[in-house]
């Protein structure tokens, strides 16, 4: 069994404190003046101890598998029975099969095939056209080939008779905008926000004019994403799209696909090049966060051409005091000052204790050798220098990656008794503008992913003129006890958080006070809507986003009740109804039982 890379580190801790060298390793970690040399005194640390922690023997690589891709494909078959119809269950076992088939395959053609008939019974006739093509590309069983045409024919008879399932757009056709003017130089971030720094919040966002509920202030797309696991066989591993009836394989790794060869050059070019060959080791050893370090570093490579030299000069030429992203012009930036301001994201190496820099030491040090093991950086990183740089680009993003990275999230379509589509991660990414903003536990925005993958700033709460803008990292007061935010925040974050929640000790949702509605106003929440809400009712929606605005603009001043959580948690279900990111197999919830 293969240890991941925290039980590696795990090792070499408790090596450490058994063996009484706690004190020493602090005390050897200080004199280290910079991070290679952390990673170097991490090193010979491990090297010293018992067993040899990074050799990794037991990873297997990657490499395409025909009996696995066989199973899978008989996984699908049974999901296909007309008895059961899961189509979109069939679908995500026949793009394994394909992602594991040797290119010119029978099994890879045979995939193709089962993935056409999936499409002809989703009334996708372009899309089973298309799959019979693959299919006949590679090496489809001659005596079958009858199959395939006669599926052809009934699809330029549907396609005729203008029958093709036709996707809702409605999603596609409303983006949203900022609520207030445009920055000049930073179009994707409203005029009204500013960047403040001080003591006590480092840096931070404000509004230079009063913000109210349902504003939308900043919208911002990613400077490397990460798709999760969970959706490697439904999803394009670039741009995320869930054109799952027609992703196409990496010809070379079994994790990765993508919804056309565009989206597949561009991965290639971007950050694959480099992870193709050891991504799924990656996988079996990293959380997403800690991958995030991974593609972030790999991104930045491809930034420089893969010219390390130029990396490296550049990055040690960075004034991390003072950049300033918001005096940089994003009208005509490049790439490289774009990730410059990744690059100073912060760190909180100071607050981080003796283990957890151990820790980020070690998982930089298991992910570059696997890099200059099996991939180009072997013989691209030529001198000490580019190996020393490798190593602590990833040292530094292991760092910035759980502080910083943000989820990028979908709707899913889970219909349940109780809820008909569900917000679940897609992955995540590095946002340079959203990463400067705060937490609180009772924050006055929310974060929303739309289709495009960019991620946009709502408030929900109003925000006075000087106010700071504040998201949530995860440990809200109406779900987490006072205890439970400060040790979570604490672990994870490297801070005490002194929010107004905290500070007042706001109570759990369940306890929260009911409001003092004037007589004049009532309760919008009607339970009739919501349950329409909860099936996506887009007119409802549109319908209640004023309504719940205004109710929230005039309670603030209640601010925490029952009433106020209740219509932010619902303007948010709207906003998401209306513009985010959702799941494409709701448009086959008539068709099969998915």
């Amino acid at each position: 069994m293969v240890l991941d890379a925290y039980d590696i580190y795990s090792t070499l801790w408790r090596y450490i404190v058994i063996s009484g060298q706690q004190s020493l390793v602090v005390e050897g970690l200080k004199t280290c003046k910079s991070d290679a040399e952390i990673i170097a005194y991490v090193r010979r640390i491990a090297d010293n101890s018992a067993g040899e922690p990074f050799e990794l023997k037991d990873l297997k690589g990657d490499r395409k598998n025909e009996a696995k891709a066989v199973d899978c494909r008989k996984l699908g078959n049974e999901k296909y029975h007309p008895k059961v119809k899961e189509y979109v269950k069939a679908i995500a076992y026949y793009n394994e099969s394909i992602a594991l088939s040797e290119e010119g395959s029978e099994s890879l053609a045979i995939a193709y095939a089962n993935r056409s008939a999936v499409c002809y019974e989703l009334k996708e006739y372009s899309d089973c056209l298309e799959n019979i093509r693959l299919a006949r590309e590679n090496s489809y069983p001659e005596n079958l080939l009858y199959k395939l045409d006669n599926r052809e024919k009934d699809c330029f008879k549907h396609l005729a008779e203008n029958n093709d399932h036709k996707l809702c757009t409605q999603n596609d056709q409303r983006n949203p905008k900022l609520s207030y003017k445009p920055n000049p130089k930073i179009p994707h971030i409203s005029e009204c926000i500013e960047l403040k720094e001080d003591d006590q919040f480092g840096r931070y966002l404000i509004t230079n004019r009063n913000l109210n509920a349902g504003d939308i202030v900043i919208e911002e797309k990613p400077f490397s994403s990460l798709l999760v696991n969970d959706h490697r066989y439904m999803n394009c591993d670039y741009c995320h799209d869930d054109k799952f009836l027609t992703l196409i394989p990496c010809k070379c790794c079994t994790v990765t696909m993508f919804c056309s060869t565009k989206c597949q050059q561009k991965a290639m070019d971007n950050y694959h090049r480099i992870e193709c060959s050891v991504i799924k080791d990656m996988q079996l050893l990293f959380t997403k966060v800690i991958l995030m370090a991974l593609r972030t570093t790999t991104t930045a490579i491809s930034t420089f051409d893969y010219n390390l030299e130029e990396l490296r000069l550049y990055v040690e030429s960075i004034d991390e005091k003072s950049l300033n992203p918001f005096k940089l012009d994003w009208t005509t930036i490049d790439s490289k000052q774009v990730y410059s301001t990744i690059h100073v994201l912060a760190t909180n190496q100071d607050s981080r204790s003796t283990s957890d820099i151990v820790q980020r030491s070690v998982y930089a040090i298991i992910m570059s050798e696997l890099l200059f093991q099996h991939t180009e950086l072997g013989k691209l990183c030529d001198n000490n220098e580019s190996h020393d740089l490798i190593r602590t680009l990833l040292f530094r993003h292991a760092q910035t990656a759980p502080v910083n990275m943000h989820s990028v999230m979908f709707m899913d379509y889970t219909p349940n008794e109780i809820e008909k589509y569900s917000q679940l991660k897609l992955g995540c990414g590095s946002f340079p503008i959203l990463s400067m903003i705060n937490h609180s536990c009772a924050p006055n925005l929310v974060r929303m992913t739309l289709p495009n993958g960019h991620v946009v700033a709502l408030v929900n709460r109003p925000i006075k003129k000087g106010g700071q803008l504040f998201d949530n990292y995860g440990y809200h007061h109406c779900l987490d006890t006072l205890d439970e935010r400060q040790s979570g925040l604490l672990g994870q974050y490297c801070f005490r958080c002194q929010c107004e929640a905290c500070k007042l000790n706001y109570p759990l949702y369940a306890n929260l006070p009911h409001a003092k509605l004037p007589p004049s106003m009532k309760n919008p929440i009607d339970y009739a809507e919501m349950d329409r809400l909860a099936e996506h009712d887009m007119t409802i929606a549109l319908r209640k986003i004023p309504e719940y605005c205004r109710f929230l603009n005039m309670l603030d001043s209640q601010y925490p009740n029952y009433e106020v959580s209740s219509v932010q948690e619902a303007l948010l279900r709207c906003y998401q109804i209306v513009f985010a990111k959702q799941s494409r197999k709701v448009r086959y919830k008539d068709l099969c039982s998915l």
